[in-house]
């Protein structure tokens, strides 16, 4: 994955003015350490609607699964754009992207597999061939961070 391009948030000024920048490898690890996911679609009437979901932050994405039966399934094949969030609002990472629903290759659906038991152990190891139907991977566009609000508020933008 290429690098993001670093730049300084458009904030209102009552609300301060970043002096720095995070670094993406330090948002990544945060990322990647999530336990939760919160992913906000858009229904077809314009509604939104939020949901927490697990995920791995894996190769510069977000994977995640759900039953195609679920609102925010049937809302990401209408609109893949939305809007994922984790952090406490003190610290805040925000990803806004859009989700595509990919076939993983056996190879990436065992390390799917290997990663969630890693992470999530109370839910078991899952078979990689439960990947193979499919699963949600966002690609990020922009990602807005920070760890002291508006301290080092930064934005990243991706090619």
């Amino acid at each position: 994955m290429t690098q993001p391009v670093v730049e300084k948030p458009d904030i209102p000024p009552e609300y301060g003015n970043p002096t720095q920048r995070l670094e993406w490898a330090d948002v990544e690890r945060r990322l990647e350490s999530a336990s939760v996911y919160w992913i906000a679609s858009t229904r077809p009437d314009g509604r939104p609607h939020v949901i927490p979901r697990d995920g791995m932050w894996l190769d510069g994405r977000l994977y995640y699964g759900g039953s195609p039966e679920t609102v925010h399934f049937r809302n990401i094949t209408r609109n893949p754009h939305v809007a994922v969030h984790i952090g406490d609002g003190q610290e805040a990472f925000i990803i806004e992207g859009a989700v595509e629903i990919k076939k993983p290759s056996e190879e990436m659906a065992t390390r799917l597999s290997d990663e969630s038991f890693a992470k999530y152990p109370q839910y078991g190891r899952l078979e990689p061939s439960l990947y193979m139907g499919g699963v949600s991977v966002l690609r990020p566009r922009r990602v807005l961070a920070w760890t002291t609000f508006t301290e080092n508020a930064t934005r990243f933008k991706f090619e």
